[in-house]
């Protein structure tokens, strides 16, 4: 059920009395800025931990221990050309509480508290509270830092940049960078946060046993004006280039860091964005690929092997741990399997295992609440929602002809090795 609660805010309401909790989540979506995202990130950091009603992380964690355990979070996403800021509530549906003596049903509570977290910040003097803003500026620097030592996500930041050289919003991550951070005042997040209630596109979703006019009668009240929001595609589309990026960085590991990057030019909007979803589960996509199989088990080049693709940038990204002297001959047998699915060597039986797994877990998607109400939003920013029958049916149709199609789309732009000497340790 859709809804225009006025423009550039909307709402989306899956009434179901599947789960015996209500989920709320509200997304902030702005234009994907090098600019603004790490000041977008410290703004979640600093909305989170403190509110006029709630000024402490104490004072919220008591109010959400009344809610009967209601969890609470915001987070930053990169999707595509957007930045999202995400604020999600989840709270009992008191029907199954034994005993539940409040006037005011959870629901609506737990909209309250958004609601004073959204437009009721601690602003002591007109700005935000310097002790708090000091705090969470650096726990967001420690967080940033904290990144760099999953060795693995290093890597994969690092190829992002070579693959995305001179595009500084896509290579880098959605919590924003070191440099910019240090240089942040609260007076420069204040002007943030009013231009994100100001000209975010909103997109209120609930997942939950509970009616339009109780969710609308809730969002009644919120301070949304109207806005007027451009609707630019959500897709970062970019020229291949005619040669390969390469980089490498030495750290102190011992299993090296292999990572790939390449030009899959498939997008969600795309008629051939399901045969890329199955290539992706037949390369490297799932623990049936051809990389687990051929790379892993067969070869034994690599500790981990897989991919992953993004129909919202039109890559497609291989990571394996490796040892370093071996990185020529995985590149190579990599390459094979790229081949292979390229001449369209794949069998029968493992497109229909991994065409059975990919249904699986959209089986088991449904069963969650938050992975439904996200799906919600990609099905806002990309104007598609296919019902379930009909994505099954499409899926069952994929054939071998259509991943060896999508297969020949792909072109490697960028390699990236982090590895150690034999001094080194991890």
């Amino acid at each position: 059920m859709h809804f225009r609660i006025r423009d550039g805010v909307t709402l989306d309401l899956l009434p179901t009395k599947q789960f015996k909790t209500i989920g709320i989540k509200v997304d902030f979506v702005a234009p994907l800025q090098a600019t603004a995202i790490t000041a977008r990130a410290l703004l979640a950091q600093v909305l989170e931990t403190s509110t006029a009603a709630y000024p402490t992380q104490t004072a919220l964690a008591r109010q959400l221990s009344r809610l009967y355990g209601a969890s609470f979070g915001i987070s930053v996403i990169k999707l595509g050309t957007k930045h999202v800021i995400r604020l999600t509530v989840s709270v009992v549906d008191e029907q199954y509480l034994d005993q539940f003596m409040d006037k005011t049903p959870l629901f609506e509570q737990g909209m309250a508290l958004l609601r004073a977290v959204l437009f009721d910040p601690l602003l002591p003097q007109g700005n935000f509270d310097p002790a708090t803003f000091t705090q969470q500026r650096q726990n967001l620097l420690t967080a940033i830092k904290s990144l760099d030592d999953d060795k693995q996500y290093l890597a994969n930041r690092r190829l992002q940049e070579l693959l995305f050289t001179g595009q500084p919003a896509q290579a880098m991550s959605a919590l924003g960078d070191i440099t910019t951070l240090g240089e942040l005042s609260a007076t420069a997040v204040l002007q943030t946060y009013h231009d994100m209630l100001a000209n975010d596109a909103v997109h209120v979703a609930v997942i939950g046993d509970v009616t339009p006019e109780r969710v609308q009668t809730a969002l009644a009240d919120w301070p949304l004006a109207e806005r007027t929001v451009a609707d630019p595609s959500l897709y970062y589309r970019w020229e291949k280039r005619d040669h390969v990026q390469q980089g490498d960085d030495l750290a102190p590991v011992v299993q090296a860091k292999l990572n790939l990057g390449y030009q899959l030019p498939v997008y969600r909007d795309d008629a051939d964005f399901l045969p890329a979803v199955v290539f992706n589960a037949a390369f490297g996509g799932s623990p049936l690929s051809l990389l687990f199989t051929n790379v892993r088990e067969k070869a034994s080049l690599a500790y981990y092997a897989s991919s992953g693709y993004s129909p919202f940038t039109g890559t497609l990204s291989v990571q394996a741990g490796i040892q370093a002297e071996n990185q020529d001959r995985v590149v190579a047998i990599i390459g094979d399997q790229l081949r292979a699915l390229q001449r369209g060597e794949l069998s029968a039986e493992l497109l229909a295992e991994v065409k059975a797994g990919l249904l699986n877990a959209r089986l088991a998607g449904l069963d969650s609440p938050q992975r439904r109400l996200t799906g919600l939003l990609n099905s806002q920013l990309t104007h598609l929602n296919e019902p379930l029958k009909e994505w099954q049916e499409s899926l069952a149709a994929v054939t071998v002809a259509d991943v060896q199609r999508v297969a020949q789309k792909v072109t490697l732009q960028a390699t990236y090795c982090l590895h150690g000497g034999a001094q080194h340790a991890e």
